[in-house]
């Protein structure tokens, strides 16, 4: 526990020199710090793999501490998040508006890619964040600090529901949904709103119809794949048909409910790609459109495949099981859309976590720390164009090896 906790102490200091700071603040010691850090964090995390579930819990959020102070790590989306923000307080729109259209030191910091694209996240997370940035002012690394408080809230809630996903010891599935350093640097250290949504689609699967239906069509309002949730929270009851119909009324009441009082409307539904200009370093169908000269098509066939694919697996949902078969079709969305992010992988490994055998634990554990050295503290990847896809086979290769290796030793065990 005490390696992971030094490991995040040095990428909070580190990160005031490598990470997705304001310009002014950069400084070159930063990044050996960084990488030090998150070497000891992910060899800490490793060995907690075999401890009790109190003693994960304890460790995930005493390794978050220190990720609380530091600025922001391995994305500059939380600049984006309040750009977007400071649109509702100035009275734009920030569906049809970019951050640079209320120019200031918040649009300064906000990635060149999201600067004149609409916010693709739902009017919950945005009527949020602007009462967070209403409340720290312009300043960048203090609405940074103040984002970074919804992503807590959404490691309490999967502090609190992923347990109650799981049948027998929940220890393995806190380590890999809860303690992972995926979720923590990305989640808490970048400040994204993944985790708030996943948070609330954990916690939403862990209840009953209603609530769970209320909990998770918010979370779909502040980022929309948690929607697929609605598809399998009726499986979980034991009267399904009637399950169906509770939490179809109550997604509905609770949507609507929900965009009235915010007063932001349904623009989100329209700008959902945006800010997919930019090609995706890890997005496997832009790597083989660009090598066949024809990403536009590869985009479209990976975004077909993966919904054939994904609705195939929700249709087998009672022999998979809900949860499984939920998470491998988040899984299969994002390999094949044609933005993917580290932290996106996220969405079905959380889940994932929760019903995983042995091997899938140790195949998924592997992706995650192969995801977590994609990407410079700054927010650079590792990788660089034109090696499109290039790190997704990487991050597959290494799944595939643990779960080899895995099925070998066991192998070995039963002769």
């Amino acid at each position: 526990m005490i390696l992971g906790l030094v490991g995040t102490v040095l990428l909070a200091v580190g990160g005031f020199g490598a990470g997705a700071v304001e310009h002014r603040y950069s400084v070159w010691l930063g990044l050996p710090l960084c990488a030090v850090g998150l070497g000891l964090l992910l060899v800490g995390w490793w060995r907690l793999r075999s401890a009790p579930a109190a003693v994960v819990v304890r460790a995930a959020w005493l390794w978050s501490v220190p990720l609380l102070v530091a600025p922001p790590l391995f994305s500059r989306d939380v600049y984006a998040y309040a750009g977007q923000a400071r649109l509702v307080l100035v009275g734009l729109d920030p569906y049809t508006h970019g951050p640079a259209d209320a120019p200031g030191p918040l649009a300064d910091e906000v990635d060149a890619v999201w600067g004149h694209a609409p916010s693709p996240y739902g009017p919950v997370f945005l009527r949020l964040a602007s009462g967070v940035v209403r409340l720290t002012g312009a300043h960048p690394l203090a609405a940074a600090y103040g984002l970074r408080l919804l992503a807590m809230v959404g490691l309490a809630l999967l502090t609190w529901g992923l347990p109650r996903l799981v049948r027998g010891d929940p220890a393995r599935a806190l380590w890999l949904g809860l303690a992972n350093p995926l979720l923590l640097v990305h989640g808490v250290g970048g400040a994204h709103n993944d985790l708030l949504m996943l948070g609330l689609l954990v916690a939403g699967l862990s209840c009953g119809p209603v609530l769970g239906a209320v909990l998770i069509t918010v979370a779909a309002l502040i980022k929309v794949p948690a929607a697929a949730g609605l598809l399998v929270l009726p499986l979980l009851s034991d009267r399904r048909l009637r399950a169906a119909g509770l939490v179809a009324a109550t997604a509905v009441a609770t949507a609507v409910v929900c965009t009235l009082v915010t007063g932001l409307g349904w623009g989100w539904v329209s700008t959902l790609d945006s800010g997919s200009a930019r090609r995706s370093l890890l997005s496997v169908s832009t790597g083989v459109g660009a090598a066949v000269g024809a990403v536009g098509p590869a985009h479209v066939v990976g975004l077909a495949v993966a919904a054939v694919v994904a609705g195939l697996l929700l249709l087998r949902a009672d022999r998979l099981g809900p949860l499984r078969a939920l998470g491998l079709a988040l899984l299969v969305v994002v390999v094949l859309s044609p933005t993917v992010q580290p932290w996106y992988l996220l969405w079905g490994i959380v889940l994932l976590a929760a019903v995983a055998t042995d091997r899938e634990v140790r195949a998924l554990a592997a992706a995650s720390a192969v995801l977590c050295l994609l990407v410079l503290p700054s927010g650079r990847h590792v990788i660089r164009p034109p090696l499109y896809g290039v790190p997704m086979l990487l991050v597959g290769a290494a799944a595939y090896a643990a779960w080899r290796t895995s099925s070998s030793s066991h192998s070995d065990a039963m002769t």
